[in-house]
């Protein structure tokens, strides 16, 4: 996941141990609200957080909650079943629109869609990008950036953490709005973030700022808690 943000936005901490309700969890720490958009917990579900900014009102009208502390709060639940019953058990008229991302291993991702009146959820079944989000032109980015990760996709190899990072890392069709390591005027991209699940472990590896203008990350990792 690339995380996409305003330039005037505070600089995130890297990935820390957070204990939520007894569970282990890594997740970055938003410098603003303090809250987060990625975790991963020792049972090996993780979740991401995407905007929706074609949904979002310019004015809402009454103080909003950061969907980012949302994200911290769920991020000690189990599955997707029981995110489900969180999310519908909640007040999300205190939040923006949002698409929440649940991710484990032998698992289909699950997308949590919050317009700002209904919550749904839909399985995403086809390898490659799973979800995007811009604040300029969603429809484009949609299109350019999921030609290029389904191509990977079908490519020999597939979506491997080296191919993964170099497509985050990209300036295609070129360094601007709809690349997928975005630059705008205003906004561009921050950081990324490189979860794998296996062997027993979780692995977090976080580049703080642009990936294509460091190589340089962060890496954290916790063990996986037993199945019982």
């Amino acid at each position: 996941m690339n995380r996409d943000e305003r330039r005037t936005r505070a600089p995130a901490l890297p990935p820390v141990p957070v204990d939520v309700g007894g569970t282990q969890a890594l997740l970055p720490v938003d410098g603003d609200a303090g809250g987060t958009w990625i975790s991963v917990n020792d049972r090996g579900l993780a979740l991401a957080l995407l905007n929706r900014w074609e949904e979002s009102p310019h004015d809402a009208g009454t103080p909003l909650v950061s969907r980012g502390l949302l994200v911290r709060d769920l991020a000690g639940l189990p599955g997707a079943g029981d995110l489900r019953t969180a999310l519908t058990g909640l007040p999300l008229s205190r939040y923006r629109p949002f698409t929440l991302v649940s991710m484990a291993p032998s698992a289909q991702p699950v997308l949590f869609e919050w317009n700002g009146l209904d919550l749904s959820h839909r399985t995403a079944a086809e390898p490659g990008l799973i979800r995007t989000s811009s604040g300029s032109d969603q429809a484009g980015v949609e299109r350019s950036r999921g030609a290029l990760f389904r191509a990977a996709s079908e490519a020999p190899g597939g979506l491997t953490a080296e191919v993964l990072t170099a497509l985050h890392r990209s300036h295609h069709p070129e360094r601007g709005p709809l690349s997928i390591c975005m630059h705008r005027d205003e906004a561009v991209t921050v950081s990324f973030s490189l979860i794998t699940v296996s062997g027993g472990q979780m692995l977090f590896r976080y580049v703080a700022g642009s990936p294509c203008e460091t190589e340089r990350y962060t890496e954290s990792s916790l063990p996986l808690r037993p199945v019982v």
